[in-house]
Protein backbone atom coordinates (compact mmCIF):
# COMPACT_ATOMS: atom_id res chain seq x y z
CA UNK A 1 0.00 0.00 0.00
CA UNK A 2 1.48 3.09 -0.89
CA UNK A 3 0.56 6.39 1.12
CA UNK A 4 0.40 10.16 -0.59
CA UNK A 5 3.73 11.68 0.06
CA UNK A 6 5.92 8.69 -0.14
CA UNK A 7 9.16 9.01 -2.49
CA UNK A 8 10.35 5.88 -4.11
CA UNK A 9 13.61 4.98 -6.17
CA UNK A 10 14.70 2.34 -8.65
CA UNK A 11 18.50 0.69 -7.21
CA UNK A 12 19.13 -0.67 -10.75
CA UNK A 13 18.40 2.59 -12.81
CA UNK A 14 17.83 5.61 -10.44
CA UNK A 15 14.33 6.65 -11.32
CA UNK A 16 12.93 8.43 -8.29
CA UNK A 17 9.17 8.97 -8.07
CA UNK A 18 6.62 10.76 -5.74
CA UNK A 19 3.43 9.36 -4.67
CA UNK A 20 0.25 11.95 -5.47
CA UNK A 21 -2.59 9.21 -4.45
CA UNK A 22 -2.59 6.63 -2.38
CA UNK A 23 -3.33 3.01 -3.72
CA UNK A 24 -2.73 -0.74 -3.26
CA UNK A 25 -0.19 -2.80 -4.97
CA UNK A 26 3.76 -2.12 -5.38
CA UNK A 27 5.75 0.21 -7.69
CA UNK A 28 8.07 -1.63 -10.25
CA UNK A 29 10.63 -0.27 -11.95
CA UNK A 30 13.28 -2.69 -14.20
CA UNK A 31 11.34 -5.70 -13.50
CA UNK A 32 11.86 -4.87 -9.34
CA UNK A 33 10.46 -3.33 -6.69
CA UNK A 34 11.15 -0.01 -5.75
CA UNK A 35 12.59 0.97 -2.19
CA UNK A 36 10.70 2.99 -0.55
CA UNK A 37 12.80 6.64 0.82
CA UNK A 38 10.48 7.74 3.23
CA UNK A 39 7.69 10.71 2.99
CA UNK A 40 8.67 14.18 1.81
Amino acid sequence: MTKAGQRYKCNICGNEVEVTVAGSGALVCCGKPMECMGEK
